[in-house]
């Protein structure tokens, strides 16, 4: 009996264990989803979508058919897959598979890679590219986080489509005029986000006031400022923040005049970038003004 429970568990291989499957849209970016595949140990008969998906592997390997090649693809590996690429796959170890992907519809993907030396429409890869795998997990993350509001998701969307663009070939310009145009709308979309701290302003915004692409404009801002728009944002918005409980203001009233979606919004930023809690910085400068 003993041994036969053995063999029975050792033949069950990578079905063994409980399966999670889930998708979740990004709320601020229609058509976006991010879809996390555990525990799964069927294969994928060749198929097609009528999106771009990016996807990376955590665990188990597969045997991969795309555009009439055959690869082995597993942990620390991303691929992409086009439109209309015909593509499926079936375990390739007895591990079964972790998989996360983010799926991008065809027109937004084209906008975001629109202009400013962006290369064109790329095609289907798989590659061994860290950068790119935190891009989208970056993405993922934000897909649950209560904290992410339309800049955040916008921007690691951008972030993970410059990072696929970076894996296809560049449209040429003149390094100089592109450096100085994007210099410029750099300073232009600071300019804009200062004035609307509190108000915010989407990634649209910003790389319209900036003449830019959303993708370049996101590497151009983080060039020149060392922050991503979003991370600027909430800079410029925690600052304020600080001056106003310096002032006085309950910590509630101080998250709805800098811009933050709630009071536990501003605790954790706030904490993030100044190592104290609102309400006990409040309490310190009240005291710093007693004395």
């Amino acid at each position: 009996m003993e041994a036969r429970a053995k063999r029975n568990a050792a033949s069950a291989g990578p079905r063994a264990g409980a399966e999670v499957r889930r998708v979740c849209a990004l709320r601020n970016v229609p058509g976006v989803e991010a879809i996390s595949l555990e525990g799964v140990a069927q294969p994928f008969p060749r198929h097609f979508h009528d999106f771009w998906t990016v996807g990376a592997f955590a665990r188990g390997r597969r045997r991969t058919s795309c555009g009439g090649r055959t690869l082995d693809v597993g942990p620390g590996q991303a691929v992409l897959f086009a439109p209309g690429e015909a593509h499926g796959c079936r375990p390739a170890d007895d591990a079964a598979l972790c998989y996360r992907s983010v799926t991008v519809p065809d027109a937004l993907l084209a906008r975001l890679l629109g202009g400013s030396g962006e290369p064109g429409r790329p095609e289907s890869f798989v590659v061994r590219d860290a950068t790119l795998i935190r891009a989208m997990a970056d993405v993922c993350a934000l897909a649950t986080s209560p904290d992410a509001d339309a800049l955040a998701q916008e921007e690691a969307l951008a972030v993970l489509v410059a990072r696929i663009a970076a894996h296809c070939a560049p449209v040429g310009r003149r390094a100089s005029d592109a450096a100085a145009s994007s210099s410029a709308g750099v300073e232009r979309a600071r300019a804009l986000l200062e004035r609307n701290c509190v108000e915010g302003a989407s990634l649209s915004e910003l790389a319209e006031v900036a003449g830019l692409s959303r993708c370049h404009l996101v590497r151009a801002f983080s060039a020149r400022t060392g922050l991503t728009p979003h991370r600027y944002l909430q800079t410029l918005r925690a600052n304020r923040a600080r001056h106003l409980l310096a002032d006085g203001l309950a910590p509630a009233q101080a998250a709805a005049r800098s811009g933050f979606s709630d009071q536990a919004h501003l605790t954790r930023v706030f904490k993030a970038h100044f190592g104290l809690t609102p309400a006990r910085y409040r309490a310190g400068a009240e005291r710093g003004r007693r004395s």
